[in-house]
């Protein structure tokens, strides 16, 4: 998949999809992708692109346009993946902006500070909106 990919979203649960929609709005290209079949077929009213299937492997996102990306957010349900995406993003495709969720809010002093953080109970999604609108 090419389309011209500028977005790509990793976890199509609440926040996922939520993101994914806000920036599709947007009209943006976005792709949401979720390993998991049943959470990608429950994503509702987002007319982006939607994958299922495995983000940690690379050949995976390679194929699916990630080296096209200039945003990733990757809020899957667990820390150490998205912490790892982040940094693969980052040191790997070198991508501008890179969003994590993380549940444990803690973690941010593990990573790396070119990737911005979004803890949920920190950060509501108008405010992560309003932080992506001042910086794109």
């Amino acid at each position: 998949m090419s389309n011209n990919i500028n977005s790509i979203v990793v976890g199509a649960g609440r926040l996922g999809s939520n993101i994914a929609k806000h920036l599709y709005k947007q009209n943006l290209n976005v792709l949401l992708v979720d390993k998991n079949k049943t959470k990608a077929a429950n994503v509702v009213d987002y007319g982006g692109f939607l994958e299922v299937g495995d983000a940690t492997d690379l050949t995976f996102l390679e194929e699916n346009g990630i080296n096209e990306v200039k945003r990733a957010v990757f809020v899957t349900d667990d820390d150490s993946t998205n912490i790892f995406l982040g940094d693969i993003a980052c040191y790997l495709y070198n991508i501008e902006e890179i969003y994590i969720r993380l549940k444990d809010s803690r973690k941010r002093k593990i990573v790396n500070p070119r990737i911005r953080c979004i803890a949920p109970f920190d950060l509501s999604l108008d405010d992560f909106a309003k932080q992506m609108k001042e910086e794109g």
